[in-house]
């Protein structure tokens, strides 16, 4: 996934927790139609995923991956700020 999002020209940050993964980028503005796509699509294969945006005008996407994927494949993905 940083991968992906660096060749779409994001600065990826990746922090390693117990039970998951974090990815964060900040999300400058303006953003090119591709790279939104492309971030778009890294999210959606998150299994938690957001953005955040702050009073001042910044935004901050955020992936979060679960190191112990339940086997069943039910993934509930969706917006949260806790993690």
């Amino acid at each position: 996934m940083a991968t992906r999002l660096s060749a779409a020209g994001f600065t990826p940050r990746v922090t390693d927790h117990d039970d998951h993964t974090r990815i964060e980028l900040e999300v400058a503005d303006p953003v090119s139609a591709g790279s939104w796509q492309e971030l778009l699509a890294v999210l959606e294969a998150a299994d938690r995923f957001g953005l955040d945006v702050s009073s001042a005008g910044g935004r901050l996407a955020w992936a979060a991956i679960r190191r112990n994927a339940p086997a069943t494949g039910d993934t509930v993905r969706g917006h949260t700020h806790q993690l």
